[in-house]
């Protein structure tokens, strides 16, 4: 990570990062990792897993208002059906998945997860494919949980990580 970066939101709203966006917090552009293949291995598994269940807006890589100064940039983050809004979303996902890359650390994702889940997520799942390991987060664990299996109610989604994992083999 490079030199603390800070602009104002109107500028952030109207930036296009040469390689991945980045978080925004209360001024402070934060750069997110770059995902290697088994990062981008299960984005697409997941987008392609959650896509055709229940008519459910799956979409990768997208900015998040989750306060009044604060932009999330989600790996995947999933809604309900109904509208979102036209450019950021203005309805809380009710799940979003972060997949951890290599140099991430599960430490430096605990405001983010916060911040999604005081916004209204219902779930958060961390991925860590090195590891091969998850914690999902919910209102009622907030300090998250490591599982075996990613699980969501309303609607009722579970997909076991043997079998997810098994992509990386």
């Amino acid at each position: 990570m490079g030199a603390k970066v800070l602009m104002t939101m109107d500028e952030y709203l109207h930036t296009a990062f040469d390689d991945a966006d980045r978080d925004y917090v209360d001024g402070e552009v934060i750069e997110r990792n770059m995902g290697e293949l088994p990062h981008a291995l299960l984005q697409a598994v997941l987008i392609r897993t959650l896509d055709p269940k229940l008519g459910l807006q799956v979409l990768p890589e997208i900015r998040i208002q989750v306060a009044t100064t604060r932009f999330r940039v989600a790996d995947v983050a999933v809604w309900r059906p109904g509208p979102i809004s036209r450019r950021i979303p203005t309805v809380p996902p009710f799940l979003v998945v972060e997949i951890l890359s290599a140099e991430d650390r599960l430490v430096r994702l605990q405001p983010k997860i916060q911040d999604y889940l005081a916004y209204g997520v219902d779930f958060v799942w961390v991925i860590d494919p090195d590891e091969r390991r998850a914690m999902t987060y919910s209102p009622d664990k907030p300090g998250g949980m490591l599982v075996d299996e990613l699980r969501t109610e309303n609607p009722n989604i579970a997909i076991s990580l043997t079998e997810l994992f098994s992509i990386l083999n």
